[in-house]
């Protein structure tokens, strides 16, 4: 792909030397007076209006941002809900009992309390 890529910039290349080579003096005279007109507002412009100062600001302003977004998932309190679940967990997997007992424990749970109400 990269041959095919080269022959057409290649060609392309070609044929816009040969167009610029066949140009009229009035193109050419308006193409030098354009150029020289955008070089002299580039120098006039105030260097602080630049396009190259938004580069180091949107730099900044966006690793604040991802820094904010870090520090507050960072030293977010956790959740107890989440570490009484890893708990409930680990006593699961080191239980001596079979685990089909686990699984009732809500039939139980409600046996116990039917027989209560009675």
């Amino acid at each position: 792909m990269m041959e095919t890529e080269d022959k057409f910039l290649n060609a392309a290349k070609r044929v816009l030397d040969d167009a610029e080579k066949n140009l009229d003096a009035g193109t050419v005279a308006r193409l030098r007076a354009a150029r020289r007109e955008a070089i002299e507002q580039g120098l006039r412009r105030p260097s602080r209006m630049r396009p190259g100062w938004l580069l180091p600001v949107g730099g900044f302003a966006t690793a604040t941002i991802v820094f904010a977004v870090a520090g507050l998932l960072w030293f977010s309190a956790p959740n107890p809900n989440l570490l009484q679940a890893n708990v409930s967990d680990i006593e699961l997997l080191t239980a001596h009992e079979n685990p089909e007992f686990f699984a009732d424990l809500d039939f139980y749970d409600w046996l116990d309390n039917d027989s209560d109400a009675s």
